[in-house]
């Protein structure tokens, strides 16, 4: 084959290096910075729903070789969602710029995210029995925040369908 017909590598490419919070040096100190944002009112509303307890009882059982749970993951998408909404290839580099305590994990934990392992989070998540996980979740969110049931409507059938389709004559 001659150079100008070469195939391209197809050497795997390497992942970016993690992004590590901005540090300081003075005197013998180090200080690392890390965001905090509303992640204390997220965090909050996550407790008091009970939401990782629920996760990790729907969610199917661990083996051996987990290196961070899918209910941890899972519960970082959900930040990530709720305050970024970075793509999913992104959240273990957005994780990184947080106090990684705020995000239910420990520093070596933040370096474990990545897409794949968010991915194999939502498989274990679509094989849970969501509709129990939603109902546990919405009779939890009820009875903390005092609702009325007769001020909501919790309905799990209804499919919502948005975009732009072809017109179709009637005739």
């Amino acid at each position: 084959m001659s150079p100008q017909h070469s195939r391209p590598s197809r050497a795997k490419a390497s992942s970016p290096p993690p992004v590590s919070p901005p540090t300081a040096r003075a005197g013998g100190c180090v200080l690392h910075s890390a965001m905090v944002g509303a992640l204390p009112m997220v965090n909050d509303l996550l407790r008091r729903t009970r939401l990782e307890t629920f996760l990790g009882e729907a969610l199917p059982k661990e083996d051996g070789r987990t290196k961070l749970s899918p209910t941890k993951a899972l519960l970082v998408l959900l930040r990530n969602l709720l305050l970024s909404r970075e793509p999913i290839y992104g959240v273990g580099e957005w994780a990184a710029r947080y106090a990684p305590d705020l995000l239910g994990l420990t520093k070596n934990e933040v370096g474990l995210l990545n897409d794949d392992r968010v991915g194999r989070a939502l498989d274990k998540l679509f094989a849970a029995d969501v509709p129990s996980l939603v109902l546990r979740v919405a009779s939890r969110v009820v009875k903390e925040f005092g609702l009325r049931l007769d001020e909501l409507h919790n309905d799990s059938t209804t499919f919502s369908f948005f975009g732009a389709y072809p017109r179709r004559d009637t005739h």
